[in-house]
């Protein structure tokens, strides 16, 4: 029946899916009892994210396409190198907390944000790249520019499901502008991912872009320094517009890299 499926019918579902897994009210499992308000958050948001990918792993192992999930011992990781280009965002991540005195921070909040990170990072990848794709791959791999739009609207879907941020979140700017770069480095790990047929390094990557996004997050950083500023639309708009021209070098590659990839090399991984 999932094979069987309409490919926008299965992305539709999946954000139905995360959203109502991200929506349920696990913080009254939880309290700040026991853990600090960081804790807490980040706690509930691995053990969303590992639900999700659970739930994912399954859909994939029923799915039977494990080559074109970039999860198949057959095919060896090749063109490794691609996988080191998004970690110029890792060096960016770190502007935001390079200056800050790192001593007061908890190794444990540290060590829960990364694995909390990586549960994301696997999550959304084998959602979206690990299962998404392959359906929408093998509904347009025969048309004339089947590749591409198999790539696309698994990450236009990823974008998609960053809006779900909108409520917690009430920059609208902001959220949108998240949204967009989703779909830009969505369709990078895209590209990425049938050319190096693996999809756990990608996973790991994902992870840790969050990781070093969010550091500066970390209770310690926080204490005493920059005071909320209440922005305009206008400012809100500029804003937003920062993080998006980052992210479009990987969309750039990505077209680069995609032109290499012939359908021959996709067929031959389909599960026919």
């Amino acid at each position: 029946m999932i094979k069987n499926l309409s490919p926008f019918y299965s992305g539709i579902a999946v954000l139905v899916g995360i959203s109502s897994v991200m929506l349920l009210p696990f913080d009254r499992l939880i309290t700040e009892k026991d853990f600090s308000t960081f804790q807490v958050e980040y706690i509930i948001l691995t053990f969303k994210m590992f639900f999700i990918f659970s739930i994912s792993l399954l859909l994939i192992t029923r799915l039977n396409e494990k080559a074109l999930s970039g999860i198949s011992l057959k095919y060896k990781w090749s063109f490794k190198h691609l996988n080191l280009i998004p970690f110029y965002l890792c060096l960016l991540g770190t502007l935001g907390f390079i200056n800050k005195d790192l001593s007061s921070i908890d190794f444990s909040n540290m060590t829960l944000l990364l694995i909390a990170c990586q549960a994301v990072g696997f999550a959304e990848e084998f959602v979206f790249r690990g299962y998404l794709q392959p359906v929408f791959m093998k509904k347009y791999i025969s048309h004339n520019r089947g590749i591409f739009l198999g790539v696309l609207f698994p990450a236009i879907l990823f974008g998609a499901s960053h809006l779900l941020n909108l409520t917690i979140n009430e920059n609208i700017p902001q959220v949108i502008g998240q949204s967009l770069y989703a779909i830009f480095i969505g369709f990078f790990f895209g590209v990425v991912l049938l050319k190096t047929n693996k999809l756990i390094p990608l996973a790991i990557t994902h992870g840790l872009i969050n990781f070093f996004f969010l550091f500066r997050l970390l209770p310690g950083l926080n204490n005493g320094m920059d005071p909320i500023v209440e922005l305009t639309l206008h400012e809100q708009i500029i804003a937003a517009a920062g993080p998006i021209l980052i992210f479009i070098p990987l969309f750039v590659i990505a077209l680069v890299v995609i032109r290499k990839i012939t359908q021959e090399d996709v067929l031959k991984k389909i599960n026919l």
